[in-house]
């Protein structure tokens, strides 16, 4: 897997991740944010988005494993007929921030949906993200049956 980071791992960049959106959203508002996290799933997880793009959703499920595995999550992956959920029953990174501040900005919680919208964006699929906790969520991956958008202009033959 591309994306895997084997070095120590230091939570407190869920802090710095936090402050940084809470900044951003501050500072430039929400159409920014969102602009910077489709931009991440799209383009800093490229191999990832262009696997969805071509109907391959095991590239994404892999990669939240291995993270969530990594910071000692707690989670279970559902397989379904059209697509998967990801049942995170304990978010590593909720719980960091949460010990440490003594609560989590509704905002940080923004990254896990825009995100998804990010991923589902020209791909055949819907994912989701949708509160279960206060620490948990259930992030799921549907073939959608809405078309999918144009590719972009560069792509086109």
């Amino acid at each position: 897997m591309r994306y895997k980071h084997t070095g120590n791992v230091h939570k407190d960049f869920h802090l710095a991740g936090e402050a940084t959106i809470r900044y951003v959203l501050d500072t430039y508002g929400g159409s920014f944010l969102e602009e910077l996290f489709r931009r991440t799933a799209q383009k800093v997880y490229r191999d990832i988005y262009g696997s969805l793009v071509a109907g391959d959703y095991e590239p994404l499920l892999e990669h939240w494993a291995y993270y969530y595995e990594r910071e000692s999550g707690d989670f279970r992956i559902e397989r379904l007929g059209n697509g998967a959920d990801f049942h995170v029953l304990d978010c590593p990174a909720l719980r960091h921030v949460e010990e440490r501040n003594g609560r989590v900005d509704d905002s940080f919680r923004l990254q896990f949906e825009l995100l998804a919208a990010g991923f589902a964006e020209g791909t055949p699929f819907a994912v989701t993200v949708e509160a279960t906790g206060p620490r948990s969520y259930t992030m799921s991956i549907r073939r959608s049956p809405k078309r999918r958008s144009r590719p972009p202009v560069d792509q086109v033959q």
